[in-house]
């Protein structure tokens, strides 16, 4: 979820300042790493690309949007073990 946010938060960066003069794009780049997943910032050539930067935004949200029910699913699942182990 946090690799999604950061994603996000660059992508909308981007979007920002599509007409801004000089501005260079950041792209996200995923790392797997010992201890999970980190997204670092890149500076990218080019300008912006309000289309692309869009569906950036698109991607991320749907990102987060998964890896929110991945969660609500994990939760309901340990709340069900947890009912079925509670002896009444």
């Amino acid at each position: 979820m946090v690799a999604a946010r950061t994603r996000l938060e660059i992508a909308t960066e981007n979007l920002a300042n599509v007409s801004s003069g000089g501005f260079r794009r950041t792209v996200a780049r995923g790392l797997l790493t010992p201890v999970g997943v980190s997204v670092a910032r890149e500076p990218a050539s080019g300008g912006v690309d309000a289309i692309a930067e869009m569906i950036d935004v698109l991607a991320a949200t749907r990102s987060f949007e998964s890896a929110e029910k991945a969660v609500a699913a994990i939760d309901q699942s340990r709340q069900k073990a947890a009912d079925a182990a509670r002896v009444t």
